[in-house]
């Protein structure tokens, strides 16, 4: 390093491509620098055409996706990459079956005739699976079903064939009927984390998450209403019944409030005694089942970080379940709620991946990071010693 670039080192700048808003007004009030090229930019943050563009990176260059991130936002390979490793999985991982509903992709003709094997000989109202198809999102085309005749025929005719057409490769999980209310309505946490190594492994969560709420109260037995079933704030909007005078999100520390104060069914410290250790041990078990098939096909050269959103549902003895998991999750922040997470969540995970960038170049070892702040070690195989510390406090 020459006497110039030691004390006037250019700033690491991020490029963002057209449809990536959010994320460059984000990273702008984060002090980050800005490029305008692909090729002088050291991080490119991308929503569209990234798969070509991660076989074009120059050496040391970054870029916000794996190759095999599909092994966990697709919500049926997430079942397959969780149902492989608990197959095979010692004691130290937390059971599948823990976290993640009893699932089937019934793309798959012998998870179907699994599915369809374990139905009762008549339908009950009280086996209730919630159907969700293999390549929506926004919690488009979800349904809450009991009764199964007009299913079965919709699938005999796949007889033993697999179904290839990825529109039509959906799962079904068991429905989670007891979920937790607030205000009387189903409820659902977005947690955002961060992928910035493969090997060593190194997974991050950021403590605050966001906490979305459905509009209407919570019936179990109003299954075809989107507003009271499906917690997604792009499928209450389109509602024609909608009222936008609902409040549909809260921080998360009006969550451990609630729970505390108003519902008296936890303690003070809630939050961070028992919700947040318990979703690091999810994410952790995650991590690990996705390593090798996010590692698939990696750049020959420049490196691959993602922040990713994690959707967790709890239910009324306050237990958490994996819902599924989304790339580049919902980082638009017209709200109050979202705008005091998304631009410090997105800061600060960039300034992470920037310093494993540079401690690579450097030949440095990947540990002892100045830039993580909030966010809170979920998996880090160098300094297994600062998993599970706590955030340092409140936002």
């Amino acid at each position: 390093m020459n006497l110039f670039s030691q004390f006037f080192r250019v700033p690491d700048r991020i490029y963002c491509d057209a449809v990536s808003s959010s994320a460059l007004e984000a990273f702008g009030l984060e002090g980050h620098c800005i490029s305008a090229s692909l090729e002088d930019a050291e991080m490119l943050w991308m929503r569209k055409r990234y798969r070509p563009q991660t076989g074009k990176l120059q050496p040391f260059q970054l870029i916000n996706h794996f190759p095999g991130e599909t092994s966990i936002i697709s919500k049926g390979l997430l079942t397959g990459t969780l149902k492989e490793f608990d197959a095979q999985a010692g004691s130290e991982y937390l059971p599948m079956a823990e976290f993640y509903p009893e699932s089937y992709r019934l793309y798959i003709p012998s998870e179907r005739a699994e599915f369809f094997d374990q139905l009762p000989a008549v339908d009950e109202r009280e086996n209730l699976w919630i159907y969700k198809p293999g390549n929506d999102s926004r919690g488009r085309g979800i349904r809450i079903m009991w009764e199964f005749d007009a299913f079965r025929r919709e699938y005999k005719k796949w007889g033993k064939a697999p179904i290839k057409d990825k529109d039509q490769q959906g799962i079904i999980q068991r429905y989670i009927k007891n979920p937790l209310l607030l205000e009387g309505r189903k409820s659902e946490i977005r947690v955002y984390w961060l992928v910035v190594n493969l090997d060593p492994l190194q997974v991050l969560v950021y403590p605050e998450a966001t906490v979305r709420l459905n509009s209407l109260p919570y019936k179990l037995d109003d299954f075809d209403n989107q507003l009271v079933h499906v917690t997604n704030v792009y499928q209450q909007k389109k509602h024609p019944d909608y009222d936008p005078e609902v409040v549909l999100k809260w921080p998360f520390r009006r969550l451990g409030r609630y729970l505390h104060e108003d519902l008296g069914i936890a303690g003070p410290d809630y939050l961070e005694k028992q919700l947040l250790p318990r979703i690091r041990e999810i994410l952790a078990t995650v991590s690990y089942a996705a390593r090798d098939k996010l590692a698939d096909h990696y750049p020959e050269q420049g490196d691959c970080f993602a922040v990713f959103g994690a959707d967790i549902i709890i239910d009324d003895q306050l237990k958490p379940w994996l819902s599924e998991v989304q790339k580049g999750p919902g980082l638009s922040f017209g709200d109050g709620v979202k705008r005091k997470v998304i631009p410090p969540m997105l800061g600060e995970a960039a300034r992470i991946a920037f310093e494993v960038r540079n401690k690579r170049k450097a030949g440095k070892p990947l540990e002892k990071f100045k830039a993580v702040k909030r966010y809170d070690w979920v998996v880090n195989e160098l300094q297994p010693e600062l998993v599970g510390r706590s955030p340092v406090g409140p936002l």
